[in-house]
C-alpha cells in the first residue's frame, strides 16, 4: 500500500499493518497509519442508540408554545403539516429533508456500513467509503432543526405575548444528531477493507 507522510511528505510502499501496529516514515519517523480497532462495536452501539432515539424524536413534542393562554405541542412531523398548510412548502420540504430523511439515511448508511457490509457485498469496497464520507458530509444539515428551535425560544422570549419550551422530542433530535456525528466519526473505514478482501 502506498502512504504519503503528512509531516515530510515523501511517498513510501508498505505492506498492511497487523493488529495493534503502527507505520512510522521512514525519512522523519513520524506515524503514518496508527494501529486500527479491533472492531468498530463503539460505532455500532452509537449508530442503534440513535435508531432507538429516532422514534421519541419523530413522535413527541419538540416544543411546548402558549400563545394567549393557549398551549400547543409540535411535533416535527405536525410543524412541516403546518408549513406545508400555511403555503411555505418549500421550508416545509427542507425541515422534512434535513429532520427525518437525513437522520433515517445516516443511521440506515451506518448500519449497513457496521452490519451488512461483512456479510453482503452490495456495494463495492471504494463505495462503502464513499458512503461514509457522504454520511459524513450529512452531519451538519441533521443539525437544523436544533438551531431553529433555538432561534425560535430566543426570538420568543424576548416577547411577553408567548412562551415556548423544548419538548422530549428535542432532547430525543439532539441525541440522534450527536449519537450520529460520533458514530460516522468514529467509525475505521479501514476495517472495511480488512473485511472486503
Amino acid at each position: 500500500m502506498d502512504v504519503i507522510c503528512t509531516r515530510c511528505g515523501a511517498q513510501q510502499t508498505y505492506e498492511a499493518p497487523q493488529e495493534g501496529q503502527s507505520l512510522l516514515c521512514a525519512r522523519c519517523e513520524h506515524p503514518i497509519v496508527k494501529a486500527t480497532q479491533r472492531n468498530n462495536r463503539p460505532a455500532l452501539m452509537l449508530t442503534l442508540a440513535a435508531m432507538i432515539l429516532y422514534f421519541p424524536a419523530n413522535f413527541y413534542p419538540i416544543l411546548t408554545m402558549t400563545y394567549l393562554g393557549r398551549s400547543t405541542e409540535n411535533t416535527i412531523l405536525s410543524g412541516v403539516m403546518t408549513l406545508y398548510s400555511d403555503g411555505m412548502w418549500g421550508l416545509a420540504l427542507l425541515v422534512f429533508f434535513v429532520s427525518i430523511v437525513v437522520p433515517l439515511v445516516k443511521i440506515v448508511a451506518l448500519l449497513y456500513l457496521l452490519l451488512i457490509a461483512q456479510h453482503v457485498k452490495l456495494l463495492s469496497k471504494k463505495h462503502q467509503v464513499a458512503l461514509l464520507h457522504y454520511v459524513d458530509k450529512l452531519g451538519p444539515w441533521s443539525m437544523l432543526d436544533v438551531f431553529l428551535v433555538a432561534i425560535l425560544v430566543a426570538l420568543v422570549k424576548l416577547q411577553d405575548l408567548a412562551r415556548v419550551e423544548p419538548g422530549p422530542g428535542i432532547v430525543a433530535f439532539a441525541g440522534v444528531v450527536i449519537t450520529t456525528l460520533i458514530a460516522s466519526q468514529i467509525f475505521d473505514s479501514r476495517l472495511l477493507w480488512k473485511q472486503n478482501k
